[in-house]
């Protein structure tokens, strides 16, 4: 089994890394091994836009009143 170091971790970084493994009662290197298992499981953002460029083929582009979107979004955070 190969070994990952990490250098340069910032102290609070290291600390809440270290807080939530307890609190799921789980080593460091678990805690992490799930977190980098997952990130490494998900697809890239080039294969994502790739595969929603690839679905929308041929439709018109949406039309979005964005700044209605916005005011919407300020509504539920007010």
């Amino acid at each position: 089994m190969a070994t990952l170091q990490v250098k340069n971790v910032p102290e609070d970084l290291y600390a809440a890394v270290k807080a939530r493994a307890a609190q799921e009662r789980l080593t460091i290197s678990d805690l992490v091994l799930r977190n980098l298992r997952r990130e490494v499981e998900r697809e890239s953002m080039a294969a994502w836009i790739e595969h929603v460029t690839a679905r929308r083929a041929g439709e018109p582009p949406r039309a979005i009143d964005t700044q209605a979107v916005m005011d919407e979004v300020r509504v539920e955070f007010e």
